[in-house]
């Protein structure tokens, strides 16, 4: 192991059952002591295969999509203890399990995720992140375990979409927090060190529930860094699992069946029967996303009929209108109609009207005409008149009553000198036209 790493093992509080925890104190002596743990590439196994319908796994750091095109579903192990980064000897952290399930968010042949999980739990750091991740993942996400589903590998699996168990599975449950806390100061001052520990003047509340810790007073460190995280952690599993046991938050374990019943898990079957639930909620979630855009063109069309309330619909049959909408619809096409039959005698008015515009616009033009042969008469006659046409008409004919009243209304006979024979011929009706002739 990494000295790197070590850290996030001796520092930190745990999501991990008991018994589990203790069973990775002798590795932990191991490595305090000098021993090396290292595991040789050629025994480290695999921690996601490939599934495809019908076929048999295929680790997933060799399986290609790109030959066949078919559906499958990635089966990721957490099998060991659960640590926020990777560790040189043991498993995959959830940071970078975290990294491998985003690779396969965009693959669309990849209908989704199997948590296959046998573990008692880890680290606090790194566990909510990864509930978080798996509960907003885009694609369906089941988890099983055939062995222990415990305290930090059950935050994990419970936010998955379905949670299935084999019948022989050994714990599931131990919803709460501990901390494996270890006092270095013997096997300090055995190795010939002494620990001194000061604070600045100001610093009094550093690290002060850590230090009565030390001193044997642990209920400070409960109070304030125990339990605020177990409550986050009672507080998610009410958001995934709202029918669950509350009995399940003092942090005991279930046997499978007892687990069905505190509703901590979904199902009794097997890792094909995870894989398998997997294939059908890809499927309810296509179909989820077609209904959800066909809801939306239904709801148009209830706009359009004028109906209240929504369409009825069936499984089998699909949308229909029943009985009482029926009747709306008819209802409402017999409003139309109606309504219809108005507009086109509105319609019939306005073209009659046009019609009726078109002759008023030719007699206008007719009037136009008269009024411009009125006003010539007008001016021919010395008259400078303005106003209607009936007050040019009255004044025209006014002129006309005073010239017919003059003389030159009646007939008048010339005198013509008889002895100026050829003047007398040159005149035709009182008239001189001897220049007209000359011309």
């Amino acid at each position: 192991m990494s000295i790197n790493n070590l850290h996030s093992l001796l520092n930190g509080r745990w999501f991990i059952h008991e018994s589990y925890g203790h069973s990775l104190l002798p590795s932990l002596n191991n490595i305090l002591k000098g021993n090396s743990l290292k595991i040789e590439k050629e025994d480290k196994k695999p921690e996601s295969f490939v599934v495809q319908l019908g076929k048999s796994p295929v680790v997933a750091s060799t399986f290609s999509n790109s030959d066949n095109n078919n559906d499958y579903v990635l089966v990721m192990d957490l099998k060991n203890p659960i640590y926020k980064y990777s560790q040189e000897c043991g498993p995959q952290g959830t940071k970078s399990k975290i990294n491998i399930l985003e690779r396969y968010k965009t693959d669309p042949y990849c209908k989704g995720i199997v948590l296959d999980i046998d573990s008692g739990g880890g680290q606090v750091a790194g566990t909510p992140e990864f509930y978080d991740y798996i509960r907003e993942y885009t694609k369906p996400v089941v988890a099983y375990t055939d062995g222990l589903m415990c305290s930090a590998a059950y935050y994990i699996g419970s936010a998955s979409a379905y949670i299935v168990a084999n019948k022989r599975a050994d714990h599931i449950g131990s919803i709460g927090t501990m901390i494996y806390f270890i006092d270095f100061t013997g096997w300090y001052e055995k190795e010939g060190a002494k620990v001194i520990t000061e604070y600045a003047t100001k610093s009094t509340e550093k690290n002060r529930d850590y230090e009565e810790l030390i001193k044997g007073n642990p209920e400070p460190y409960i109070k304030n860094q125990l339990d605020p995280i177990t409550e986050d952690f009672i507080n998610d599993i009410k958001k995934v699992r709202s029918t669950v046991n509350e009995e399940v938050f003092t942090g005991k374990t279930y046997s499978a069946a007892d687990s069905i019943t505190m509703g901590l898990v979904d199902e009794i079957g097997t890792l094909q029967t995870a894989i398998d639930k997997v294939f059908e909620l890809s499927k309810k979630s296509s179909n989820q996303n077609l209904n959800t855009d066909m809801s939306k063109q239904l709801v148009n069309v209830q706009a359009v009929l004028g109906l209240d309330a929504p369409l009825a619909s069936t499984e089998d049959n699909g949308s229909y209108l029943n009985a009482e909408q029926l009747e709306t619809v008819e209802n409402r096409l017999v409003e139309l109609d109606a309504s219809n039959s108005a507009l086109q005698t509105e319609l019939d008015a306005a073209l009659a009207n046009t019609e009726a515009q078109e002759q008023l616009t030719a007699s206008q033009g007719v009037v136009t005409g008269i009024e411009a042969s009125i006003d010539g008469m007008l001016t021919s006659a010395g008259l400078d008149v303005t106003g209607t046409l009936t007050e040019k008409a009255t004044a025209l004919s006014a002129k006309v009553a005073e010239m017919g009243g003059k003389d030159g209304s009646n007939h008048t006979n010339p005198k013509v000198d008889v002895n100026n024979e050829a003047a007398a011929a040159n005149v035709v009706g009182g008239v001189d036209i001897s220049g007209a002739m000359n011309n």
